[in-house]
């Protein structure tokens, strides 16, 4: 009797004694768990969106409108590993009801880190959107105007703020990320950029005087990390006309080794005719070819890409035409 009384007793100690264990194990995986749902948030952040219809005294009608956007951009290296930028930004826009037109501001600033602590840079400027590249680091802001007007670009380094160029889209993309391209595969050379800005532009038509008896009608730029080259473009134009551009592209230069290779998608140039080169006097093989109508009948242009600069010793200029450099860096 004491015996099995003994035995029960032992044998309902031990069943309580897992059952706290059990328990025991219960909560502390609970604290753990909660102490890991806190612990994912490595950075937060909000903002405010509101809408507003507004009508002026004139009997005019604007929408007002504010919002809060997020973008992110990844890379990888060797020497950095997987890296998260972050580029939060505040717009306010106004649009015109009446009349064609827009106008805004935009705030933002790029973060980056393991908890995106480092604030890179920031900037406030008048614009009407922003745009983050997918696979390149740069970023667009771009400013919308009225009527014939044509949105403003400019295109900046991700990592630094740095204005590489601005520019027009005359394919009138509903998204802008980037302007003309090369990129050379399996390089550490930098992307190249093309940029073309036209007298329409709602900002940065910094043209110089033109040549004589023509009228300034375009800029053109090519840049890697920064800036190196921008070219004015001078035209005759017929009594009551303005310059036009028809098109702008991209094309082989059949006179550069293996240009057959290269390969093009959209704006972007591929260069596998100089794949994995090392140094930037290799990068050629296209030619930027434009078309521009004055009144006088349409103009094409074609400027070839060699040693890494537009090449205007080697340009095709037709008559009524004329090209002057304003930036022209050293040898590269």
């Amino acid at each position: 009797m004491g015996i099995g009384f003994v035995s029960l007793l032992w044998m309902k100690t031990k069943h309580i004694h897992k059952i706290s264990k059990g328990i025991t194990l219960l909560i502390v995986l609970s604290c753990m768990a909660a102490l890991a749902a806190a612990g994912q948030i490595l950075y937060e952040s909000s903002g405010i969106s509101s809408f507003k219809l507004k009508q002026a005294e004139d009997g005019s009608r604007v929408i007002q409108r504010t919002s809060q956007d997020y973008q992110t951009y990844r890379s990888y290296s060797e020497v950095d590993g997987d890296q998260l930028y972050l580029i939060g930004s505040a717009k306010n826009t106004e649009e015109y009801l009446n009349a064609e037109g827009i106008s805004g501001s935009i705030s933002w600033s790029v973060r980056k880190g393991e908890r995106l602590e480092r604030v890179l840079w920031g900037k406030t400027e008048a614009a009407t959107e922003l745009n983050v590249h997918d696979s390149y680091p740069v970023l667009v802001s771009g400013l919308g105007g009225c009527c014939a007007e044509m949105t403003g670009y400019r295109l900046f380094n991700l990592e630094d703020g740095r204005l590489l160029m601005s520019f027009n889209d005359f394919k009138y993309r509903q998204k802008v990320t980037q302007p003309f391209s090369l990129e050379v595969p399996n390089s550490d050379l930098a992307i190249r950029y093309f940029g073309l800005l036209s007298q329409d532009s709602t900002r940065d038509r910094d043209f110089v005087a033109p040549a004589p008896g023509k009228s300034a009608v375009l800029l053109i730029k090519y840049a890697n990390e920064m800036l190196r080259q921008k070219l004015q473009v001078d035209m005759e134009v017929a009594d009551g006309y303005a310059a036009s551009v028809l098109d702008v592209k991209l094309e082989k230069d059949p006179a550069a080794p293996n240009s057959d290779k290269i390969e093009f998608r959209d704006d972007q140039a591929t260069l596998w005719n100089i794949d994995g080169a090392t140094h930037p006097a290799q990068v050629s093989g296209v030619i930027l070819t434009v078309t521009i109508d004055a009144g006088l009948g349409s103009k094409t242009i074609k400027i070839p890409v060699k040693n890494d600069r537009l090449d205007l010793g080697s340009a095709q200029i037709p008559g009524g035409v004329s090209i002057q450099p304003l930036v022209q860096l050293g040898v590269f």
